[in-house]
């Protein structure tokens, strides 16, 4: 197989429709954290965030949970 004698794109990271961005506050940080718990339940693959096992959830309700999570 031969490689491509140039890329006419380059490659991405980030689909399109996404982007990466420093989080500076702690109401955009919460903000983040609510969305990614609830992204589990929104797609209906469990009811509640404590169920989805690799989610942080457990840690930020607790202090426990299946990995360590450095303090805020």
């Amino acid at each position: 197989m031969r490689f491509a004698e140039e890329e006419t794109e380059l490659r991405r990271f980030w689909q399109r429709r996404y982007y990466d961005f420093n989080v500076y506050t702690r109401k955009k940080m919460k903000e983040k954290l609510e969305y990614m718990h609830a992204n589990p339940i929104t797609e209906k693959l469990v009811k509640h965030p404590k169920d989805w096992l690799w989610s942080s959830w457990m840690y930020y309700a607790t202090g426990e949970g299946l990995l360590r999570i450095d303090a805020l």
